[in-house]
């Protein structure tokens, strides 16, 4: 997880996981990552090594800064997820100009 004055860039590692099998939401400034592992194998094959476990993966982070929502970004390439979650305008540093 990092920071700069425009908002928060998360990266989690989910391997095995599809797009389908993550939720991402925002509550009271807690962000809230469940990312679910299917241990679905085609049908007649018998699973004799597993390399991966199968179940939920929970990750809650509270960001203590306001997100503005309707742009944060997520995307899930090589079993990595990608967050950006911009800030909130009021919370941004802004540059006053003095008269």
């Amino acid at each position: 997880m990092s920071e700069d004055a425009e908002g928060f860039h998360i990266r989690v590692s989910v391997p095995g996981v599809a797009r389908s099998g993550v939720d991402i939401s925002i509550e009271d400034e807690v962000l809230n990552i469940v990312a679910t592992r299917s241990d679905a194998l085609p049908e007649g094959w018998r699973a004799l090594n597993r390399e991966l476990p199968v179940g939920d993966y929970r990750l809650n982070l509270r960001l203590n800064v306001p997100i503005n929502d309707a742009a944060v970004k997520a995307r899930v390439e090589d079993g990595v997820l990608n967050l950006t979650l911009p800030k909130a305008d009021e919370v941004k540093p802004r540059k006053i100009k003095v008269s």
